[in-house]
């Protein structure tokens, strides 16, 4: 059965009316990094990377490699944690 985060994670990804404190499990991702502008063709070029590992992961069954621990899944939304550089914040 694919793991849907829509479904199973409601809690964390679908926002209630009012504030609560979660807990959060432990998960694997993938990430990228950097510094800088996020409208600028470099960040837009990595975003696009790890999309495509993202769904080439998620097709691996189909190709014929079902690496330990993997189960069916629907592809997460992009999250972020932006902050200033010491240098933006002056």
């Amino acid at each position: 059965m694919k793991h849907e985060w829509r479904k199973h994670e409601k809690d964390i990804y679908v926002p209630k009316k009012k504030p609560e404190i979660i807990d959060v499990q432990n998960f694997k991702y993938i990430t990228i990094t950097g510094k800088g502008n996020p409208n600028e063709d470099e960040f837009a070029k990595k975003v696009e990377v790890l999309y495509s590992l993202a769904y080439e992961i998620k097709m691996m069954p189909k190709k014929g490699y079902i690496p330990d621990g993997y189960f069916e899944y629907t592809v997460y939304p992009l999250e972020g944690l932006w902050d200033l550089t010491d240098e933006g914040k002056n």
